[in-house]
């Protein structure tokens, strides 16, 4: 996965959780369920894009070779 689709798929995922809290108001067991796994995939897309972006910071900040 790209970085960029990563983050992507992270700002549809926050805006899935407020829409959740918008519209789900009157189904609160679906609300919780979709907050959750959403909730859930944001924490991955995340993580995903910090260890992407310290790796590509370490790719481009390699000492030079003897």
């Amino acid at each position: 996965m790209t970085l960029g689709m990563a983050v992507l798929l992270l700002v549809v995922a926050v805006a899935g959780i407020v829409l959740a809290f918008r519209y789900l108001r009157k189904k609160p067991k679906l609300r919780i369920i979709c907050l959750v796994l959403l909730s859930l995939i944001a924490l991955v897309l995340a993580c995903y894009i910090g260890l992407a972006a310290l790796f590509i910071d370490a790719a481009r900040n390699q000492p030079p070779a003897p």
